[in-house]
């Protein structure tokens, strides 16, 4: 039997294990058939990425050279994020002209060296060096911003009053900008490992209504102003690499967050069992503690945490190096895989497990997703 000679329903399964935006522009020149069938397969495609990994959403682009942007518009109508990449020739007028076009579109991961607004002047979700002094993109409109800068931050952080989401290397300096009133996920990794102290906590208390965090931190000295609680926040997770960590600094700082649900303070190499047992106490509401990379935590701290729990009723789930795996089979829906965009606008989830470098670029919001377009 001939492959033209399948059904159409069996030609367009095969077609949805193709995700190379090469190989789908090829099988779509094939003939009439071909061309109506891709183009049906398409029709689903969120995601145009760099990066490779099959989904049927999800198409990728590889290798150098400028991309053949004749039959795009015809094959790509829904897309939701596009990422432009430096490898890749894509500054043709004809790309932009595309991408512009794409009125689904709402995010935009760009690390080719471009005015953003070029591809788009309004978007919900951006991923970008710099901060241009002539910024016109709709800052307004963007809920999720993932930027390397810090100084280009807080020299514009009037334009972004509704960030949902904001990732960012900082210098670790003092923050003296606008509050950001809907910040809900903040991530923040230091730009330098020689900062003798560190001020992204500082940068958290102009975020009230702050839920998640994750910071890095290459200091044992936190600035803490102990006159500000969040009582929002429900989940943080703290990486240490300094040598040594000040325990009553991180105490001081943890006391700020009352009602947290979920802890993360992972290698910290001063971290001993007495330390645990104070947190168990200073946080009432704990559900899940991970200290896992903390060499100097015991099973010691385990059966501590295990009694008091039993007698006061609590329910908190404890994590060191001596039961490390366990955290994946007790919370299966956490992820560890690193990707650039995740689905759900949730950071236990998508962040909680992850390093700085394996986070995704931008969380999509379940209402952004239909499943029958």
């Amino acid at each position: 039997m001939l492959i033209n000679e399948l059904p159409d329903d069996c030609l367009l399964a095969i077609f949805g294990y193709i995700n190379s935006l090469n190989d789908l522009t090829n099988c779509y020149k094939v003939c009439n058939k071909w061309s109506y069938l891709i183009a049906e397969r398409t029709k689903k495609v969120k995601y145009l990425m760099e990066t490779r990994g099959y989904s049927l959403d999800c198409v990728y682009f590889q290798g150098r050279g400028q991309i053949d942007v004749s039959c795009l518009s015809k094959l790509f109508t829904n897309l939701m994020i596009v990422e432009l990449n430096n490898s890749y020739y894509v500054g043709s007028e004809e790309f932009v002209a595309f991408v512009r076009n794409q009125a689904s579109l709402k995010g935009l991961i760009l690390t080719i060296d471009k005015p953003v607004e070029k591809y788009r002047d309004q978007l919900e979700m951006v991923s970008f060096t710099y901060i241009r002094p002539n910024f016109r993109l709709n800052g307004s409109s963007i809920k999720q911003l993932h930027t390397w800068h810090y100084l280009d931050f807080k020299r514009y952080t009037h334009y972004f009053p509704n960030l949902e989401k904001l990732n960012i290397i900082v210098d670790d300096s003092y923050y003296d900008g606008p509050a950001l009133e809907k910040l809900k996920i903040l991530e923040i990794f230091p730009l330098s490992l020689l900062k003798d102290s560190c001020y992204a906590f500082q940068f958290m208390d102009s975020c009230p209504n702050l839920q998640s965090a994750h910071m890095t931190v290459h200091t044992n000295d936190f600035f803490v102003d102990e006159t500000l609680k969040h009582k929002c926040l429900r989940d943080l997770v703290i990486i240490f690499s300094a040598d040594q960590t000040n325990w009553n600094n991180l105490k001081r700082l943890l006391m700020k967050y009352p009602n947290l649900k979920h802890l993360a303070l992972r290698t910290n190499q001063d971290m001993k069992d007495e330390h645990i047992e104070e947190l168990v106490r200073i946080l009432p509401n704990l559900v899940l503690l991970d200290v896992r990379g903390c060499n100097g935590v015991t099973q010691s701290a385990f059966n501590h945490v295990q009694d008091y729990c039993k007698r006061y009723g609590r329910s908190t789930k404890f994590y060191f190096n001596g039961n490390q795996n366990a955290i994946e089979s007790d919370w299966p829906h956490l992820s560890s895989k690193e990707e650039k965009i995740s689905r759900g606008f949730d950071f236990m989830k998508h962040c909680f497990l992850k390093k700085y470098q394996q986070l995704p670029c931008f969380l999509i919001p379940d209402d952004y997703w239909n499943p029958h377009t």
